[in-house]
């Protein structure tokens, strides 16, 4: 099979991790796979995963630009390619393919207006928390495809006896909405200012949080541990590569997913396969993926007297932590990504059926 997978950006994020992940293990499989990238955002990082077998086609688009020149050589590129599928992973780039060849599409995300999916032959929700949100907005998902993760590529947590330094680790784009970076340290900023606290003033290097990541709203996120006089308490990581957090998320004490929603939540995916306890907040795509959150902590989005109180419960010791090998068997056995590609291909064959 020759499958086109149609993509924004290789910039770092979950649907480009994915789709490095999907388009290898296809290759392998013995199917001809190109990428087709419409804007001129390539990370190496991303780019360097990718076997060397699979084509990578770029359309330079300059984000934002509204010149219609990119898509009529992404077109272009397509008739020449020939592919026996297109699989787009965005509603809104399929609307500019004029080609016949069936189209498929991923829905990531429960913010997009159903209307970008029409004109597919089937629509794939990567959870069953956005197939209810798009089934509630009257637009009929064909199949819920769940992302995955390798979990043999990730290094698992051995020993949780807590030292006298809790490290928290936070793993995003740094955006406020919807990742809610900021809700961390205002969560922060409380427990360390309660008086009768484990993490009084007086000991204060208690809790560490570190960031993993980049975005547009980092200096911000800066700003205020700066105000909040929080210098010794957070850690910026910066942006690290996939190799460095699979090795790496086992060194933490616990995975925290602060976000206002997610339509999956692949980094919660990878602490459960890493053996981490997880808090997250109490949207769908990473309640999900804890079971409805009896596999982990949860405290109410948007709620930084929750957050606070849950971080100073896990803190104290108040965590369970038999939940961590059950987590981790739930991840590897209903999250693989070998599991996600071969749902993936027996689609296209029920598309190319009809």
């Amino acid at each position: 099979m020759r499958i086109a997978h149609l993509i924004w950006s290789l910039g770092v994020g979950g649907a480009q991790t994915l789709l490095t992940d999907i388009v290898n293990i296809q290759i392998k499989e013995g199917h001809e796979v190109g990428i087709f990238v419409i804007d001129s955002l390539v990370d190496d990082s991303i780019k360097n995963k990718i076997d060397h077998k699979v084509q990578i086609f770029y359309m330079e688009r300059i984000r934002g630009n509204k010149s219609l020149l990119p898509f009529i050589r992404l077109n272009w590129t397509l008739w020449k390619y020939k592919p026996d599928i297109i699989h787009s992973h965005s509603g809104k780039i399929g609307k500019a393919i004029f080609s016949s060849i069936p189209k498929v599409v991923t829905i990531h995300n429960m913010t997009s207006s159903p209307h970008v999916c029409k004109g597919y032959k089937a629509t794939y929700a990567i959870s069953q928390s956005v197939k209810d949100d798009w089934s509630r907005k009257g637009f009929d998902v064909t199949a819920v495809i769940e992302n995955g993760v390798s979990c043999d590529s990730i290094k698992q947590k051995k020993n949780w006896n807590q030292e006298d330094t809790i490290h928290v680790v936070v793993l995003s784009r740094i955006r406020f909405s919807p990742k809610r970076q900021d809700l961390v340290i205002l969560a922060l900023n409380k427990i360390i200012s309660k008086n009768n606290h484990i993490l009084s003033k007086e000991n204060i290097k208690k809790c560490i949080v570190h960031f993993i990541g980049d975005g547009e709203d980092v200096e911000q996120l800066k700003t205020m541990v700066r105000d909040n006089g929080l210098e010794n308490n957070v850690v910026f990581e910066g942006l690290r590569d996939r190799d460095w957090v699979y090795k790496h998320l086992c060194d933490f004490d616990l995975f925290l997913q602060p976000s206002d929603y997610e339509g999956f939540g692949l980094t919660v995916a990878e602490a459960c396969a890493a053996k981490l306890p997880v808090l997250v907040s109490n949207v769908d795509g990473p309640l999900e993926i804890i079971d409805g959150g009896r596999l982990g902590m949860v405290f109410k989005k948007g709620d930084a007297d929750d957050l606070a109180q849950q971080l100073e419960t896990f803190i104290k010791g108040g965590y369970d932590y038999t939940l961590i090998e059950k987590a981790y068997l739930r991840t590897k056995q209903r999250y693989s990504i070998e599991k996600t590609v071969h749902q993936y291909l027996n689609e296209y064959r029920k598309v190319l059926r009809k």
